[in-house]
């Protein structure tokens, strides 16, 4: 069984880890190796600059609208097979690799990346 994102467990992380607990002033997430099947409930979460969900069993990169100043996003070693369309178009740094993704696509909307990686498993 997956762990749900929700709203209190993501406030008790950021207390946990000595973040803030109002969640516009946080400015980096670590969301990572905690079983998260998707993205939700980050909408508050709007100062986000750097989101890391390496290790998780993520399928997809949605739920992100409302972080709209994120730059970093690390989502490597997930289930994704494909970069979402509604990915935030300020991010410069995106990490993808060691999903299932066969086709790189939803790219053009990103006129400030930079930096990608992308490494496709092989069975």
């Amino acid at each position: 069984m997956a762990t749900e994102m929700t709203a209190a467990w993501l406030k008790a992380h950021c207390k946990e880890q000595g973040h803030y607990t109002t969640p516009a002033l946080n400015d980096k997430l670590f969301l990572h190796f905690k079983g998260f099947d998707r993205i939700q409930n980050l909408e508050p979460y709007t100062g986000l600059k750097a989101l890391f969900l390496e290790g998780n069993g993520l399928e997809e990169l949605e739920g992100l609208g409302g972080c709209l100043e994120l730059r970093c996003l690390f989502a490597q070693q997930n289930m994704l097979h494909t970069i979402s369309p509604g990915l935030p178009a300020a991010l410069s740094t995106l990490n993808v690799s060691n999903n299932s993704i066969s086709l790189l696509e939803n790219l053009a909307h990103l006129p400030d990346l930079q930096t990608l990686q992308v490494g496709w498993l092989t069975c």
